[in-house]
């Protein structure tokens, strides 16, 4: 999260935010499940196209038409079938859900971290947030705070004034808990790098 202490770490496991993915919740929302629909789908980074699938959708499945190359190689045509599964919710109706072509397991997600379009499990991803360092972790939380406050992103500025419409005792809880995250975490930073 551009903290101390980020950066890539020889520990450091490849983050789902890194890949391409496909979200059966946003293909829903979107209206792209219904069976005969043919389209394409793209991902970019900074305005800059990073890569591109055409699809089909069937009544239990999604067909996936694109291309792969492994280290720069020579590229490859590639066709994976996605098989659907459907469970009850609780006031009525369906939640739709891919099945991981490799482990068949129900997931709302997969990503296209290899040839294949698979589950975070399969490729062992993990999110970013689970590599953050306690002190990231503390500096975002009271980034978010600022933010809800309506004050500057910058941790050493003092939080003034009172967003309209706040209670005095919600900003003043808020303004604690944001002193308290902030404040440990220079503590925290300070210990790893020896200040003090």
């Amino acid at each position: 999260m551009g903290g101390y202490g980020s950066g890539n770490r020889w520990d450091s496991k490849t983050t789902t935010e890194s890949q391409h993915w496909l979200d059966i919740r946003w293909l829903k929302k979107q209206g792209y499940l219904r069976p005969g629909n043919v389209g394409s789908l793209s991902w970019s980074r900074r305005g800059e196209q990073t890569g591109f699938i055409n699809y089909r959708m069937e009544t239990d499945r999604m067909i996936l038409n694109y291309r792969y190359r492994l280290n720069g190689g020579e590229w490859e045509d590639v066709e994976q079938a996605i098989s659907f599964d459907r469970t009850p919710c609780n006031y009525g109706g369906q939640r739709t859900w891919f099945l991981c072509s490799r482990c068949w397991q129900r997931v709302a997600v997969l990503y296209g971290a290899g040839k294949y379009f698979l589950c975070r499990h399969c490729y062992n991803l993990t999110y970013a947030s689970q590599q953050e360092s306690r002190a990231d972790r503390l500096m975002q939380k009271a980034r978010k705070i600022r933010e809800r406050l309506g004050a500057s992103n910058n941790l050493m500025e003092p939080i003034l004034f009172k967003p309209k419409n706040m209670h005095q005792k919600t900003f003043d809880r808020l303004r604690i808990e944001e002193d308290h995250a902030n404040t440990l975490s220079w503590v925290i930073a300070g210990q790893r790098f020896g200040w003090g």
